[in-house]
Formats: C-alpha cells, structure tokens, sequence
C-alpha cells in the first residue's frame, strides 16, 4: 500500500512519508487493498490496528519500503484532534443533532453518522459522505450539514427519495451548521424556501413552499411520532 499523503509538523521530521510503500503494521502483512488479517476478526482495513490494544502516545512498528529496500521504522501514535477534522466525532453523552423541515431530516455529518453502515464502513458508506473524514475544516466550510433522510409527505412529494446529500445555502444562506440552517429558514423568498446541495450531487436544489412549511412539518412529526422538530445543542462557530 503506497502513502499518498503524511501530515507534517514544524520542526518534526516525519516518520512516514508520502510514496513509502507500507508493508507491516506491527508485524501484520499489508496488502494492496490496504488490509490485514486479524486473528480474530479476519480481514480488516488497517486503521483497525491503530486501537488494536493502542493508546494514543504507544509506539508502532511499521515495516516500509523506501529507496530500493526495507525499512524499520517506529510510529507513535497522536492524540486525536477531533476539532482539526471536518467530519468530527459525535458526542457520545448527548442525543444526536437533527433538523425536520417538512419531512426533510437534516443533520451534521458526524463519525458516528458515517459507523451506521457497518463494521466496513469507510467502503460501504457513500463515498461523497466518506471522503471528507479525513479533511480539514476551512473557513468557508468548517463543518457539513446534510439532508440524510425524507420523512413522506404531499408537501415533499417528489423528493421523497432524497438522501445523503451536502447542503451548502438555503435561500441564499451559507450552512454550515444546523443553526444556519434554522436562521435561514425564516427567511424566505418571495414566499418559496431554496434549498441548494453541492455541487455534483444527485440533486442540485429543492424548493418548498414557505406558507405550508410549518403545518407540514407538524403532521409529519404526529404521523412519525418525533417528540420536537429539531435538537440543536452546538452551534459555535
């Protein structure tokens, strides 16, 4: 497995270096597909030896490949800087965030959000959804709004199959956040609510009717029996 991308530190020589082809993880054959052979699992991705009885700090002994031949070098593990990543770890203690407009369920894309496809998760979940765990904040897009899911309605009719797509404005509002999302929303244009997706997504824009948006969400939430029409509780930007 070649590495594309190491991240670098002022005044730290990396360990690792990009184009060094990874052969071991502490004693672990890697494969071309990135994958090792668990004793107890079988085959899994080899971030999965990173926490295979690791803690932040412990050393890893990598295997690589590096000018013409083998080499051992040692990797220690970081702490985890969730609030350096754009795609952060939901908390665990709270219940999760989450907007209902209409049927349309909006969330942060969180971690956690991305583990509900499975064990095998970074291939099963949608690549458009995955790439971005390993980014970067910005400051045009420090976090990452998206509508997961509609609930069925006639108000939403037509977008019912709607799902894990990147919200980038809502009348003409960047979100980034559920809050920006809920300002945005009471402020609608010539009586219409436009709901812009990023770029490339299956769908580009929704448009819901501003004058019927409340009572849609209401009888969305009797018929699904959803407590309150949204759970908001970080929005510091």
């Amino acid at each position: 497995m070649v590495v594309i991308d190491a991240p670098k530190k002022s005044g730290v020589e990396p360990v690792v270096r990009p184009r060094d082809v990874l052969l071991q993880v502490d004693g672990f054959d890697i494969d071309t597909q990135g994958d090792y052979l668990d004793p107890g699992y079988g085959h899994l991705l080899l971030e999965n030896i990173s926490t295979r009885n690791k803690w932040a700090g412990d050393p890893v002994r990598l295997k690589i490949w590096r000018d013409g031949r083998a080499q051992d070098v040692v990797y220690r593990l970081p702490k985890a800087e969730d609030a350096a990543r754009l795609v952060p770890e939901a908390p665990f203690d709270q219940e999760p965030e989450y907007l209902i407009a209409g049927g349309l369920v909006f969330q942060p894309l969180t971690k956690n959000y991305l583990r509900s496809w499975g064990q095998d998760w970074e291939r099963r979940a949608p690549f458009r959804l995955a790439y971005f765990r390993n980014q970067d904040p910005a400051p045009e897009r420090p976090a990452i709004v998206i509508l997961s899911q509609v609930l069925p309605d006639i108000f939403n009719l037509g977008y019912q199959e709607s799902r894990q797509l990147v919200l980038e404005k809502v009348n003409g509002q960047k979100v980034n956040y559920l809050s920006d999302l809920q300002q945005a929303l009471q402020k609608p244009a010539n009586g219409f609510h436009t709901l812009e997706f990023m770029k490339g997504d299956t769908l580009q824009r929704i448009v819901l009717d501003a004058a019927t948006l409340e009572a849609a969400t209401k009888r969305v939430l009797d018929r699904y029996g959803i407590g309150e029409e949204h759970v908001i509780i970080s929005s510091a930007k």
